[in-house]
């Protein structure tokens, strides 16, 4: 409708509801379409039913919701806002589902409830860095620091990754080219002493 909001379907309610109705289809609607197309048909002969600052589709739109809509999909949403953990790092994921739950549960995202929902998701370890940044009030806050907070999590952990592999490779690299020499113990370096710090293959002392 927003792609046609110059045309005349878009801008006459009548019109808007009657191409709204057709849409609709399939047995559990079918009765509820054939009374809204009649009452269209009454709203027609006399306007006058449509209260002031409305319209018909508005009124429309209104008894559809109150006839199809789900009265429990709140209560389940906000059990499933409870439930919801963080998996695997994946935090991109863990915030559409929060905010969708959100939205099915109709609450205000900055609600104290809710965003104390929102950080008992996150693993603890993400929810105490974020904690120990300046005091976040709104959702929107929390979500910047928890996106900031996982990237430096995500460099870190890339970074020691990296460290292993390099280390590894340095030790190995190092293993071979001072394979034969062996740290004794604390000791001078005296060529007449038992205590030289370094003694080489043939228990010879390194120049």
């Amino acid at each position: 409708m927003l792609m046609n909001y110059k045309a005349d379907i878009a801008k006459d309610p009548i019109m808007h509801s009657i191409y709204f109705l057709s849409l609709l289809e399939g047995p559990k609607c079918e009765g509820w379409v054939d009374a809204a197309d009649r009452w269209l048909c009454h709203v027609v002969e006399d306007p006058s039913m449509i209260p002031q600052q409305s319209n018909a589709w508005k009124e429309l739109e209104k008894r559809f919701k109150e006839a199809f809509s789900d009265y429990a999909e709140h209560e389940r949403a906000q059990d499933e806002l409870k439930k919801l953990k963080m998996k695997n790092d994946n935090l991109d994921e863990y915030l559409a589902a929060f905010e969708t739950q959100a939205l099915r549960a109709d609450i205000d995202m900055n609600d104290n409830t809710n965003l104390r929902n929102f950080a008992l998701g996150l693993p603890r370890s993400l929810a105490d860095a974020c904690i120990k940044m300046e005091n976040s009030k709104t959702y929107e806050q929390w979500r910047a620091k928890v996106q900031c907070q996982q990237k430096i999590y995500l460099k870190t952990k890339s970074l020691h990754s990296e460290y292993r592999t390099f280390n590894n490779h340095t030790q190995g690299q190092g293993q071979r080219q001072t394979s034969g020499w062996v740290w004794r113990h604390p000791g001078g370096n005296n060529p007449g002493s038992n205590n030289q710090n370094w003694r080489g293959p043939g228990n010879r002392a390194p120049p």
